[in-house]
């Protein structure tokens, strides 16, 4: 040990009693030697190679370990043999995993090699400090398993297997001169270290230097206070720069996000712009690599000084590394949108369980003491701060894949300030904080809702009992788990949990049962994962087919999952005990996750022989689509047929407002020059143009022109009613005197129900006197008809008419009247489409939206459940897929409180209805919005059509979605055909993965 001084400056924390002395402090150099050793390797490892030399590494160190009499040769020959094997077992679709999976990948197939090392205590540990790891302390083991399945631990994992790897390496070669050899001429060379190479070397690398600067440090060797402060200055400038180049990762994201949105018809990326962003978040990862290295070596010697001060560097580093790996992996599956070229990206729910698992792993900061001083609580904010900006980067695009995403946002902001906000906080608050963080983890993985819906069962309850009684029993209690012979053990546990994988789960509290009529009673009881025997079956007796014809009825795959995630973590924990188990135990679990797998894989088996535009995409698939897509047709086609009785003979659009344009013809384009009498017979006059009694008719409102095109008899006329007025009979002696005025009338007038409606009128007496004077005696005196008078209104009257013309104004009150028309129409057909669709027992045959909605209904049920469970591992990862069935603007359908049917159609009837009657009350007009798509969320459409736009914007998104839908299942179904992935449930396959590497390397035997 070496005695090295430092200064305790308390940037941290309060250092305790005997760093306030300015005294030395002891220096464990092994370990500082190890931790700049793995600095050096991590931040060098990077991508599939790179990753291969580390699984290399540890099948060098666990070969020496199973052969400490191997030659230096004998190592170097077993590495070329791993190393052929590697590369002959993996795919092309291996080498695109994310760094935890991988590595997962070549430890199962260093399980499988012959001669391998998996037997090795070095995997032994490799396999705890993964498949077997835990957050500790906080909360119930089921809310971490249950948290963990969309691998949100995957980044401690990965460092920590890094660790114990580099650490053997480094550790063995200072003992084993052949083994220091044998590895400096495998790896050394390559990546310019020797694995026994000291500190002062390790610590002179210029590469190191990029992130941090260890000499500065372990300068202040007799000051201890001075040595924290550098560490923690060291620190800040490093978190700093972390967030700057998570405030780059996001702006390069928005970028990505705003050119490739994930909309239907938005513009594709080329594989070009996949390559481009694959080499950019591959040359970044180089960088954050380094930078969580960093943070190790600086959490180190915080720690020689004070133990919680590098709990604290570690937590904040870690969680700081870890959002910023998250969304730089992220940026390569936007630019990979649509085009299946990284199969196994970081997909956008991993992406949110990885921020999850940031925040959450920063817990154990803020246990047993003060919380960490406001240097470091304002990097928490300005981390929080960057998730906040990644959220409002990523809202829309969130909801589109998964709804909801952004709201489980919002909560995770919550609980990450709740973190911040800690004072002394007691072990109480950080387990409720973790178990909020897990239920939100609930929400993004395949946990759906019926496994815990259950847990008032017995059955469920005790799995979980089991569950948090025995695994993690070592962490918690600080003893081994015993074997068998006290009441919480391992034989007793893993026996009972593989009873729960394969017996239980298998119960009827948790299995759709065949022949069940209701399907959407089936899936919502059981669930889509307990219900995948029952799919195939209904598939098969109502014609759509199946992937094969073979009878599945696999276990409920969440209940499997709790259950043998449990019996996996139990297994790695304790491989002392799982050596001793017999391997019938371990086989079961395994059996009935294959089984699983194989009943999922059958749903989306490819067709051998491609048809049209369908492809390789099988009957199952199709025909669900299909069902689907014909229901959706009938529901318009019902719509129309309202529409129709509604809308009577007219052409009209009932919903384009009263200002929609009429065809040519239905409305003059300019004032006529004369204007014709309102009588049969009468002569036209010339039209008033200019003064007080211009007469005006083509700037009518719009609504009168609508009225007049889409109503019966509703016609528009403009006449005028001339002749004498005021007529007065009077004698004079033995004269008949008639006295008269002569009166211009010229109207606009709207024929409504029947009977003519004064729209505009202008009128002018003109004093005539006498007109006609007759004798007793019959002699007609001076007398002259009206229409002579008429005959001089060129002449005589039209230029006094339009000088001084009354004129009545109704234009307001027909305007009213032919835009309520309209508008009540409107009202109409969208209650009696709402009242229909909510009503199960029509009086009318003819009336089936209820009826059809309630199918379209179960059809997108189990359209939903057979593409999640037949492409799962596609669905995944496109998320083309994932938008256009589960998320915000999925294909339409009355589903999971998501009423995209009916919620359209209320809204379009509240744009018009005050109240519930039929007709109804109409709101104010001024509260009728032109279109009523307007406002409308759930659709996410802009058409306009002489269709309802809302009956029309379900019709086309249900073609528009399942289109595309299909366009990608076929693709994937191609890649099925040519054998370049495979399907199944990404989380039963990780699990499935992990049980057959633990158990080959706690019983030493390979994988068959």
């Amino acid at each position: 040990m070496t005695m090295v001084g430092m200064l305790a400056s308390g940037v941290v924390v309060a250092p305790p009693a005997s760093a306030n002395d300015n005294g030395p402090v002891t220096v464990d150099d092994a370990s500082l030697r190890r931790a700049l050793f793995t600095m050096h390797m991590r931040a060098r490892i990077n991508g599939s190679d790179g990753f291969k030399d580390l699984m290399l590494s540890a099948e060098m160190v666990g070969y020496r370990q199973l052969h400490p009499q191997a030659t230096r040769q004998q190592l170097i020959e077993h590495s070329v043999v791993m190393r052929n094997w590697y590369n002959s077992k993996l795919t092309a679709d291996d080498l695109e995993r994310p760094a935890y999976q991988f590595v997962l990948k070549l430890l199962e197939l260093s399980a499988m090699a012959p001669g391998g090392a998996i037997a090795a205590p070095i995997m032994k540990e490799l396999m705890e400090s993964t498949v077997g790891s835990q957050l500790r302390n906080y909360g119930s083991m089921v809310d971490q398993i249950t948290a963990a399945q969309f691998q949100y631990s995957w980044f401690q994992q990965a460092y920590e297997g890094q660790n114990w790897i580099w650490h053997a390496v480094a550790n063995l070669s200072l003992a084993d001169g052949n083994f220091r050899e044998a590895w400096n001429a495998t790896f050394g060379v390559q990546y310019n270290v020797d694995a026994a190479a000291t500190i002062d070397s390790l610590a002179a690398d210029p590469y190191i230097a990029t992130w941090l600067n260890v000499n500065a440090i372990l300068e202040h060797q007799q000051n201890n206070q001075q040595w924290l402060a550098d560490t923690m200055a060291q620190l800040n400038e490093l978190l700093t720069a972390i967030g700057g180049r998570v405030d780059g990762y996001n702006e390069v994201l928005r970028a990505l996000v705003e050119r490739f949105p994930l909309t239907n018809d938005g513009p594709t990326p080329t594989a070009q712009d996949h390559r481009a962003a694959v080499q950019r978040a591959n040359d970044a990862q180089e960088w954050i690599n380094g930078a969580a290295s960093a943070v190790e070596v600086l959490a180190l010697l915080a720690g020689f000084v004070d133990a919680r001060a590098g709990k604290t560097v570690a937590g904040v580093g870690r969680a700081a590394v870890q959002i910023a790996t998250a969304i730089n992996q992220y940026l390569p599956t936007v630019a990979g949108l649509g085009l299946g070229a990284a199969l196994t990206s970081m997909s956008t729910l991993a992406l949110t369980g990885n921020v999850l698992g940031a925040i959450s792993a920063l817990l154990p900061v803020f246990a047993g003491g003060p919380s960490p001083d406001e240097q470091i609580l304002e990097q928490l904010r300005v981390l929080r701060q960057e998730v906040a900006e990644l959220r409002t980067t990523m809202n829309d695009r969130f909801d589109r894949i998964e709804r909801g995403l952004s709201t489980i946002y919002t909560d995770m902001l919550d609980q990450f300030g709740v973190v911040i906000a800690l004072q002394n906080a007691t072990n109480a608050q950080l387990i409720q904080i973790n178990e909020r963080l897990a239920k939100l983890t609930e929400r993004v993985d395949m946990w759906g809702n019926a496994i815990f819906a259950n847990q008032k069962t017995a059955a469920v309850s005790e799995i979980k009992r089991r569950i948090n009684q025995a695994v993690g029993y070592e962490a918690r209690t600080g003893r081994p788990l015993p074997y068998a012979d006290v009441s919480v053990n391992y034989s007793d546990t893993a026996q009972d949990l593989m009873f729960d994988a394969t017996d239980v789960a298998r119960d009827t509290r948790f299995i759709a049962p065949f022949g069940a009529a209701d399907p959407d009673h089936a899936l919502g009881t059981f669930g889509t994962y307990g219900s995948i025997g029952y799919l195939h079956d209904y598939g098969k007796r109502n014609g759509l087919g199946s992937g094969s014809n073979a009878v599945h009825n696999p276990v409920d795959a969440e209940a499997w999952l709790l259950a043998a995630t449990g019996y996996q973590m139990l297994l790695a924990q304790n491989p002392q005990h799982a050596a001793a188990t017999e391997t019938d135990q371990h086989a079961k679990v395994i059996a009935a996750g294959d089984q699983i797998q194989d009943a999922v894989r059958d749903l989306s088996k490819a067709k051998e022989d491609p048809e049209g535009h369908y492809g390789h995409l099988n009957d199952l698939m199709r025909n669900a689509i299909m069902q689907y897509r014909f229901t959706a047709l009938d529901m318009a086609n019902r719509a129309a047929a309202i529409r129709d009785e509604i809308r009577g003979a007219g052409k009209h659009n009932p919903f384009a407002g009263p200002n929609q344009a009429v065809p040519d013809g239905q409305k003059p384009t300019a004032d006529p020059a004369t204007v014709p009498s309102c009588n049969s017979g009468g002569v036209a006059l010339s039209r008033p143009s200019q003064g007080p009694g211009e007469v005006k008719y083509a700037d009518l409102p719009q609504a009168l022109w609508v009225a007049q095109y889409g109503r019966a008899d509703s016609t528009i006329q403009l006449c005028h009613e001339s002749g004498w007025t005021n007529v007065d009979i009077r004698r004079s002696g033995r004269w008949e005197i008639t006295t008269a005025d002569l009166q211009f009338t010229i109207r606009v007038r709207q024929k409504w129900d029947g009977n003519w409606r004064v729209v505009r009128e202008w009128t002018r007496v003109f004093p005539l006197g006498e007109v006609c004077r007759v004798h007793d005696d019959g002699q007609p005196g001076a007398c002259r008809q009206a229409s002579q008078d008429i005959a001089k209104w060129d002449s005589t009257y039209r230029a006094l008419f339009q000088q001084s013309a009354s004129k009545v104004d109704n234009t307001e009150e027909a305007r009213v009247r032919s835009t309520n028309w309209l508008h009540q129409q409107a009202a109409d057909y969208y209650t009696r489409v709402t009242r229909e669709l909510a009503n199960p027992n029509p009086t009318r045959p003819e009336e089936t939206l209820h009826v059809l909605n309630q199918r379209l209904a179960t059809q997108a049920r189990l359209l939903t459940a057979y593409v999640k469970l037949g492409f799962g591992t596609a669905t995944a990862q496109d998320e083309l897929i994932s938008s256009n069935l589960v998320g915000l603007f999925r294909t339409p359908s009355d589903l999971d409180g998501l009423n995209m049917i009916t919620d359209a159609y209320q809204h379009g009837r509240s744009n018009y209805c005050a109240d519930w009657a039929f007709p109804c009350r109409l709101r104010p007009e001024s509260e009728i919005k032109t279109s009523p798509l307007t406002g409308e969320s759930r659709l996410g459409c802009t058409l306009q059509t002489t269709l309802d736009p809302i009956a029309y914007c379900l019709e086309y998104l249900t073609y528009q979605r399942t289109d595309v839908m299909r366009n990608r299942l076929v693709f994937w179904s191609q890649k099925l055909a040519n054998k370049e992935y495979k399907e199944g449930l990404p989380a039963v396959d990780l699990v499935l993965q992990a049980i057959r590497t633990a158990q080959a390397a706690a019983t030493g035997t390979s994988i068959e």
